[in-house]
């Protein structure tokens, strides 16, 4: 297991049974807003911590993203973020199968103008 695939299970651990009360829809906003996060232009991170923030937003994805997932009862693998960019679009082309198209989504979210937080 890779040291991102174990820092993503020991958030996982941190954050189990946390967000209970959330709803899918509620689940699905975190992943919009988590997922903006990361299509934000790289080179506007600047300062001694930036590889941390970053890291921080990709791990925030990934959690949103399985959060997202184990609600609509899609199975996934923490091993198999080893190669998380792989897992990410295998979880996100199963979202889609059951009618949520987080690429659209996100174009609607975006004329919206809402920000919510990550």
């Amino acid at each position: 297991m890779s040291i991102y695939s174990q820092l993503l299970s020991a958030a996982l651990v941190q954050t189990d049974g946390t967000d209970d009360d959330t709803t899918t829809g509620g689940a699905l906003a975190k992943v919009l807003a988590c997922r903006s996060k990361l299509e934000a232009k790289p080179g506007a991170r600047s300062g001694s911590d930036w590889a941390a923030a970053a890291l921080a937003d990709q791990l925030a994805y990934d959690m949103a993203l399985i959060e997202l997932s184990r609600r609509l009862g899609i199975e996934f693998d923490l091993s198999s973020f080893d190669q998380r960019q792989l897992e990410r679009n295998r979880l996100e082309r199963a979202l889609e199968t059951r009618g949520v198209a987080l690429d659209q989504l996100i174009e609607l979210d975006d004329l919206t103008e809402r920000s919510r937080p990550c």
